[in-house]
């Protein structure tokens, strides 16, 4: 099985790409700075949330 992290998928390309690859088959994490938006898109879309900011450094060393 694949897994696989799509940062920005709360909305438009990124969401529908995790949509199709979860219906795929696929374990898709959902990256995103808004939390509250990237949680609501996790739990709509069947992936898992993870809270990440690209432009800051520390928070892709969180996640």
């Amino acid at each position: 099985m694949t897994t696989t992290l799509i940062t920005g998928a709360n909305k438009g390309l990124g969401r529908e790409t995790a949509r199709r690859l979860l219906a795929a088959g696929h374990t898709v994490y959902i990256g995103a700075r808004d939390e509250a938006r990237g949680r609501a898109a996790a739990a709509d879309l069947g992936a898992r949330f993870v809270h990440i900011d690209v432009t800051d450094d520390a928070s892709v060393t969180a996640a």
